[in-house]
């Protein structure tokens, strides 16, 4: 099928079943379409030639996921870039209110997370627990991603709902000495309550 052909990245399959007439837009169960295997893949030829056969940008999985959070799930730069490039929303939240940063950040996607920062990703959207890109990023110790959260304005005194945690309390409790220091270079407040 052309969701397997994209997955695994088999170009010629993918047009050969695009020639033929398979849908660029069918979903399977979970609302996952090929143009959304092939970015979680980082297979950006193809994601290129599904875009071009019509494949809509908007579509979403079940969990509200879209091709570029795929994309930066596995921080297959080259692929966002191309989404964006063709107008992909840097600031589409899934159901769980996990934007493409937040993933990004989370999972250490350095070039990701600096693509979508230039392409105005909005650094301090919130995920429904209330944590932004810059807490998760904080949490797992990953400065670089910290470092630019932070130069991109990302308020370093936001606090996730669930605990009321920030991300100086989030590095801290893990014994991130490198983002702590960051953050308290950018005016992190110690004495916010935890």
């Amino acid at each position: 099928t052309l969701m397997a052909a994209s997955l695994n990245g088999n170009t010629e399959v993918v047009k050969l079943l695009l020639d033929k007439g398979a849908r660029p837009d069918l979903m399977n169960d979970d609302g996952t379409t090929a143009l959304m295997f092939a970015s979680q893949s980082g297979h950006t030829e193809i994601v290129r030639i599904l875009l071009d056969k019509g494949a809509k940008l908007d579509l979403k999985s079940k969990d509200g996921a879209d091709a570029l959070i795929y994309a930066s799930l596995k921080g297959h730069v080259e692929t966002a870039g191309l989404l964006l490039e063709k107008g992909g929303n840097t600031d589409l939240q899934r159901t769980d209110g996990a934007t493409a940063l937040i993933i990004a950040s989370q999972n250490g996607n350095t070039e990701t997370v600096k693509l979508l920062l230039e392409k105005g990703a909005k650094p301090d959207l919130k995920r429904n627990d209330g944590a932004t890109a810059l807490i998760v990023a904080a949490q797992k110790g990953l400065s670089e991603v910290v470092r630019l959260l932070l130069d991109n304005g990302a308020n370093v005194n936001l606090q996730e709902t669930s605990f009321n945690t920030t991300a100086l309390i989030q590095a801290s409790l893990k014994g991130h000495t490198e983002a702590v220091k960051l953050l308290l270079d950018k005016g992190a407040d110690p004495d916010l309550p935890n």
